[in-house]
């Protein structure tokens, strides 16, 4: 049986390998154990639960590898902007989330009239 990257890759730039692998080895045992050890009926339990959270990974992971595919091009930002595109390039963190988890960013931004969405 494999699981985590040996399973399914993301993009070594959200750093989600090893989370995955472990989420998958958590989820392959509750599977295992509702089958009650029965192999054939618990890995489709185990690819139905896990496929809406990896195909949310890979779309991020996706998002992620764009961005750094177009570095180049943000190069000339000033550092605020920079920072706000490379903390959002993987659309997992919204303005919202983004201002409660780092208000203080978030204040340095609104200080400079930057809204809280990625630069394009």
């Amino acid at each position: 049986m494999l699981i985590g990257d040996a399973l399914h890759t993301a993009h070594f730039s959200i750093g989600s390998g090893t989370r995955l692998a472990m989420e998958d080895a958590i989820a392959l045992v509750r599977a295992l154990e509702e089958a009650e050890w029965n192999i054939p009926r618990a890995l489709p339990a185990f690819q139905a639960a896990r496929e809406p959270i990896l195909a949310k990974l890979q779309g991020a992971a996706r998002a992620s590898a764009a961005w750094y595919e177009g570095f180049g091009a943000r190069m000339g930002l000033d550092a605020w902007r920079f920072a706000l595109s490379y903390i959002l390039r993987a659309g997992r963190l919204d303005g919202e989330k983004l201002a409660a988890l780092a208000p203080r960013f978030a204040a340095g931004l609104a200080e400079r009239g930057i809204a809280l969405t990625a630069p394009a």
